[in-house]
């Protein structure tokens, strides 16, 4: 056997050895990303608040908090794996002989890949209702705003509803059904809350 085979038989050898320690690094490293991405998800929905849904259809609204609620609750999840990965299994008996410290950490390597890919699953699920979140905000479907109600008086008469606008000479209400009439008739506009007589 040449030099060159032995220092790689030796080098295989002491990367088994690390091999615990490698991967408690990578769960380290995953649970330091996730609980970034956690903490800005929670920021990102302190700062945008309900502007960005309070012009939706209530359904949207509805959809939009679940998918949010989903997200934060599977990043959670998914730092916990990824802390349950890089610390182990609290109060768990190591049996101190060669044979079995070597049978423990070929299992502990394989429970912190198990965890660590069920971290990386969660991330993604979190991340794709993330965007599909962001997609009914941007393009999901906005409530008509309300137009102020008026009530007009002109003249010879009163009108309640929404004002509409203007067309020519003329203002809009819509009430129970469409009017107009002149602006140089009306005698007042005032804003109410509703056109219940009182």
């Amino acid at each position: 056997m040449s030099i060159e085979h032995k220092r790689w038989a030796q080098r295989a050898q002491e990367l088994r050895l690390e091999q615990l320690s490698t991967a408690r690094k990578q769960a380290e490293a995953w649970r330091a990303g996730l609980a970034g991405m956690t903490a800005l998800l929670g920021v990102v929905l302190v700062l945008k608040g309900r502007e960005t849904v309070g012009d939706l259809v209530p359904w949207t609204r509805v959809t939009v908090a679940v998918l949010l609620v989903t997200t934060f609750g599977g990043l959670l999840a998914a730092t916990v794996f990824a802390v349950r990965a890089a610390a182990g299994t609290p109060g768990e008996e190591i049996l101190l002989t060669g044979e079995g410290l070597r049978e423990w950490t070929r299992n502990e390597v394989r429970v912190i890949a198990r965890r660590i890919w069920c971290a990386a699953l969660l991330t993604l699920t979190g991340l794709s209702l993330l965007v599909t979140a962001l997609g009914f905000t941007w393009f999901g479907p906005a409530s008509d705003p309300a137009r102020p109600m008026v009530r007009v008086v002109t003249r010879g008469e009163s009108m309640c509803g929404e004002l509409v606008g203007t067309a020519g000479d003329d203002v809009v209400v819509k009430g129970e059904t469409l009017r107009k009439t002149p602006i140089k008739w009306i005698v007042s506009i005032e804003p109410v809350k509703s056109c219940s007589r009182p």
